[in-house]
């Protein structure tokens, strides 16, 4: 399997935003390290700012698999319970390709 993208999806609880904006923040600043990760970036909702999204880029499934295994992201995955209205949604994704222009290659 290719590049894999992935999207990560979680809402504050109320009062609980700057909190989880700074753990998330941590996350991705270490994240970036990592072997195989690619792209990591952090988003805030516009229209609602107790949601948040990373949008992730990683080499391969295996690489992936390692960044869920640290102790770091198991670490934030157990405060995410006391920081977020319900468990967050992670989805996984795996890239089609349309054509060969450079904005069909995220």
């Amino acid at each position: 399997m290719a590049e894999l993208t992935v999207i990560g999806k979680g809402k504050a609880k109320p009062g609980c935003e700057a909190a989880l904006e700074r753990e998330l923040r941590t996350n991705v600043r270490a994240t970036h390290l990592e072997e195989g990760c690619l792209h990591y970036s952090l988003h805030r909702s516009l229209e609602d700012p107790s949601l948040f999204i990373t949008i992730e880029r990683w080499a391969s499934k295996e690489v992936l698999d390692q960044h869920f295994a640290t102790p770091r992201l198991q670490n934030l995955l157990k405060q995410a319970a006391d920081l977020l209205v319900s468990s967050p949604v992670i989805t996984v994704f795996e890239q089609l390709r349309v054509g060969q222009s450079p904005k069909d290659n995220f």
